[in-house]
């Protein structure tokens, strides 16, 4: 089998591609751009966009490789599940260890370290056919379903199961990772210890868009680093039956929401706040009086009144050394206007060549600062980077510049 590796955002010229390898590749990476080689009828310029990780069709295996290093990315993504630190993990398997064999690893491992004390159980509410009465009896069930004859009897009752919605997405997420092929033996064989753990646990199968949310407490709270990682990994895998009961499937990472949600995990840990003063989606802004524009900014730091006092966004972009995206500043500061805030904050992945700067705005009286993050830079120093951006946010939503007010949502 063919191995094809690509880096993000860069273009790989007059790459041999098949029709059919083409079509696939297109259905499995919809953000991927395949054009065709000029002079050539079966080689493509290929660019991925901001997804990373691993395409495997019938005759080649396509690896998206991240524009930083792989250590950097496995750090954004451990951070962002609650700030557990894999670095003896990384030293294990080396620097060249592709991305989905290093999540594989420590989802297997997050897993077990969730289930140490045992399967997390709850009552759940069952309906069944049951040769005695117990729990509820359902009248109207037993008229439809068996004309009123006993037994058996239509009931509905509690069970207290380890069939919780915690353990189904676990076990779903480690199942996606087991379906695919892995080169280490280790990877395989942690996978399996994994999925031996959820005895009593029915399959289910969750849809990337509508993952369930899961409330936590104190008695699932342990669950929480587990669960974060798992939600990444049923985002990212898509998988497809081909004809002939080949296996293709895609497991792609997006860039953008590891970087957006580093960025806000790492400021609400500077900040000592939580989701009441960080929260992950922003309250409804609007931004014309006949209340048809809706705004999504990425970040927002709220008071104990719910009042926004900064505004923000995240960009996950590899700039050019001559600045930043004017659309990306004119998106912000529609942020700030619709709120009546003094300005915002761009918050850009970038490489050292592009710094950070401000602008203020003609008869808006806006400032907008944008800042570039170096992922390629130790976890240290990014995180005193993050510490920074969170002084200077402080300050800004400390001073009300030009005695603006923010707005109540």
């Amino acid at each position: 089998m063919r191995r094809l590796q690509l880096t993000e955002f860069r273009t790989e010229s007059a790459v041999k591609l098949t029709a059919f390898e083409r079509d696939s590749l297109r259905r499995l990476y919809p953000g991927v751009r395949i054009e065709p080689t000029v002079g050539c009828n079966d080689r493509y310029d290929i660019t991925p966009d901001q997804r990373i990780g691993i395409i495997c069709l019938p005759t080649v295996t396509v690896e998206v490789r991240p524009k930083i290093p792989i250590s950097s990315v496995f750090f954004l993504v451990s951070y962002c599940c609650d700030a557990v630190h894999w670095s003896e993990y990384l030293a294990e398997f080396g620097k060249e260890q592709d991305l989905v064999e290093l999540l594989a690893i420590m989802l297997a491992k997050l897993v077990q370290h969730a289930t140490r004390r045992g399967l997390l159980t709850g009552y759940q509410t069952e309906e069944d056919s049951l040769p005695a009465p117990r729990g509820r009896i359902l009248f109207d069930e037993q008229i439809r379903r068996h004309a009123g004859s006993f037994p058996p009897v239509a009931t509905r009752h509690d069970v207290y199961t380890p069939d919780v919605i915690e353990n189904r997405i676990l076990l779903s997420a480690v199942n996606a990772m087991a379906r695919m092929r892995h080169r280490s033996e280790r990877t395989a064989r942690e996978l399996y210890r994994a999925q031996r753990l959820f005895g009593g646990v029915r399959q289910a199968q969750f849809h990337p868009a509508t993952l369930p949310e899961v409330v936590f407490t104190k008695l699932n709270r342990h669950y929480a680093p587990a669960l974060s990682l798992a939600r990444t990994v049923l985002r990212s895998a898509a998988l497809n039956l081909a004809g002939g009961g080949v296996n293709s499937y895609a497991f792609l990472v997006n860039m953008n929401d590891v970087f957006e949600q580093f960025v806000r995990t790492a400021l609400r840990e500077a900040f000592q706040s939580d989701q009441s003063r960080f929260p992950d989606r922003s309250p409804e802004i609007l931004l014309d009086t006949a209340c048809a524009i809706p705004l999504k900014p990425d970040l927002c730091l709220l008071d104990q009144n719910r009042h926004i006092l900064w505004v923000g966004d995240v960009k996950y972009k590899w700039l050019p050394g001559s600045g930043y995206r004017h659309p990306d500043l004119y998106q912000l500061l529609a942020y700030s206007i619709a709120l009546n805030l003094p300005g915002g904050t761009l918050i850009y992945a970038a490489h050292e060549g592009v710094r950070s700067a401000s602008h203020v705005v003609k008869h808006a009286l806006r400032r907008l600062r944008t800042v570039a993050i170096d992922l390629a830079a130790p976890p240290a120093v990014i995180l005193a980077e993050i510490r920074q951006i969170a002084a200077d946010i402080h300050a800004e939503a400390a001073s009300g510049m030009a005695g603006l007010r923010s707005i109540t949502v």
